[in-house]
């Protein structure tokens, strides 16, 4: 079967809970309205480009324990094809911990990371790959991600890498890249400085046709060899920022196989983004088409 969008890269499971100010050390604080639900970049990526109505496959890597289990169950349940996920018995999957300040929707990250060994090229289909028209990666994976997008590239499937910190590769995976999208703390990393349209135009250097850096809060600046705009955010009433930039990434895909313009596309983002919000996880108020839709009319910015 072919499938719209393939993406690869990493997932977990997401414990999510509200605080009401983050404690100091050796101190105590309730947790309360726990969720528990499937995360990582790519795979709630593609979680947002199901509930607008596209065909997705994930590509990644498991063990057979709780947490996989979990992670596949919440792919299936959201329409995302899972044949290609590779399962390594008698290892743990990834999970992580995240607490939710009240008051702001902030979250902090504690995770644990994975003890299954790296996903190998021969483990990845490429006629999966080739018969896609977008393939999604994130930075997680450098040495799997560079042979899937080197096989995308030769067969014309455009390519979109969310880059969220600066690694090891994650230059090199801009030169086989589309659409590079870079979070805050990226540039921070790569140009030690506050300035995202600089940064923005010097990956562009490397070989992007578009560069898109998403900075919360302050919207997101788009720089092209043609032009240079800034999207500002949405104010919504914020409980939870888990996931924006994964459900960001995954609602501009949508706009790249819709054909749409550039700056239409990064508006719906913005707008799906933002509905993200209203609720804790990062998968739990993913928005549809249709309330997107309806979101943009009655909103502007």
């Amino acid at each position: 079967m072919e499938y719209d969008v393939v993406g690869l890269g990493q997932c977990c499971v997401d414990y999510l809970g509200i605080v009401e100010e983050y404690p100091e050390i050796n101190k105590k604080r309730e947790v309360r309205e726990l969720v528990i639900q499937g995360g990582g970049p790519v795979a709630t990526a593609l979680v947002t480009l199901s509930r607008l109505g596209i065909s997705t496959s994930f590509i990644g890597k498991i063990s057979d324990d709780y947490f996989g289990n979990l992670i596949q169950n919440s792919l299936l349940e959201e329409g995302v094809n899972i044949d290609h996920i590779v399962v390594e018995k008698g290892r743990r999957s990834q999970f992580a911990f995240i607490p939710i300040e009240k008051e702001t929707g902030k979250r902090t990250i504690f995770w644990s990371k994975a003890t299954v060994s790296p996903l190998r090229s021969e483990q990845i289909k490429d006629d999966l790959i080739r018969q896609a028209r977008v393939l999604h990666l994130d930075t997680l994976m450098i040495e799997s991600s560079l042979d899937a997008a080197k096989c995308a590239r030769d067969a014309g499937v455009s390519v979109v890498v969310d880059a969220g910190s600066l690694r090891k590769g994650s230059l090199e995976l801009a030169r086989l890249t589309d659409y590079y999208i870079a979070s805050e703390d990226f540039i921070s990393q790569y140009y030690h400085k506050d300035a995202p349209v600089e940064a923005a135009r010097e990956l562009l250097k490397l070989g992007p046709k578009v560069v898109i850096v998403t900075l919360g809060e302050k919207g997101s600046v788009i720089v092209t060899e043609k032009e240079c705009f800034h999207q500002p955010a949405y104010v919504v009433n914020v409980l939870d920022t888990t996931g924006c930039g994964d459900v960001f990434h995954g609602a501009f895909i949508y706009g790249i196989l819709q054909n749409w313009a550039l700056n239409k596309s990064v508006r719906f983002a913005s707008a799906s983004a933002a509905l993200k919000c209203r609720c804790i996880g990062g998968r739990t108020a993913i928005p549809t088409l249709q309330e997107v839709e309806k979101f943009l009319k009655d909103h502007s910015v």
